[in-house]
């Protein structure tokens, strides 16, 4: 289902023990529906996913960038758990993957308690973003992005609280507000989240322009932990 903030969130999802295969070459095992922002990370690089099918052996997930057969990928889930995974089919935009290590589906999807909501998936793709403030323009540095905000370089007329309009270059226009600002970054949460595919193929754009661009000493499978 859809949140109120337009964020995909967990619904219900099967107990089998093998991960989902393309519908033609099922056994007649169902996978119950998931509908869940996640983040793939490869050697190379970030893309968001969503999720759709789950069981303790394996997921399902829509994707937006390429992937490779027999392909080791980490998966983050929402709610911040990381389980290493091998892809063993992509076919039409959507992906097959078998978790290395079976999984406790609860513990995986289910938000736990607690005063914070899990954060919508964070992808590290540097970037460049236009800052409204009134009549005032800059343009910063996109530092990391989720369809929930964006971390950019800290800019003189960015203040915690502030009210600012977003303009990201292939990505909708978005009144925002500057939640922090703290060691030369400031964190901006958007007032409509932004949806999943548009920043998907937005990163993957990014990604084959510029190629990764997190840590040049971490790849990004050890920078996720």
């Amino acid at each position: 289902m859809i949140s109120n903030n337009g964020a995909t969130e967990f619904t219900t999802f099967s107990v089998a023990d093998s991960g989902p295969v393309p519908i033609d070459r099922r056994t007649g095992q169902r996978y119950m529906s998931v509908l869940q922002a996640g983040k793939i990370i490869t050697s190379t690089m970030q893309e968001l996913c969503l999720i759709r099918n789950i069981s303790s052996g394996g997921m399902m997930a829509e994707v937006f960038a390429p992937l490779d057969d027999n392909e080791h990928v980490e998966i983050e889930f929402k709610a911040g758990k990381i389980v290493s995974g091998i892809v063993r089919w992509v076919v039409d935009g959507r992906a097959g993957v078998e978790f290395v290590e079976k999984i406790d589906v609860h513990e995986v999807l289910a938000p736990h308690g607690g005063a914070m909501a899990p954060r919508a998936p964070r992808l590290n793709i540097h970037g460049q973003a236009r800052i409204a403030i009134g009549d005032k323009h800059e343009t910063v540095q996109v530092i990391d992005i989720s369809q929930g905000g964006v971390k950019v370089s800290v800019s003189a007329m960015l203040e915690r609280g502030a009210d600012v309009v977003v303009e990201i270059d292939g990505l909708p226009v978005r009144a925002s507000v500057v939640r922090w600002v703290e060691g030369g970054y400031a964190g901006i949460s958007f007032n409509r989240t932004m949806p999943l595919d548009q920043v998907a193929f937005w990163a993957a754009q990014q990604e084959t322009q510029r190629g990764f661009a997190g840590s040049p000493s971490v790849p990004p499978m050890a920078a996720a932990h």
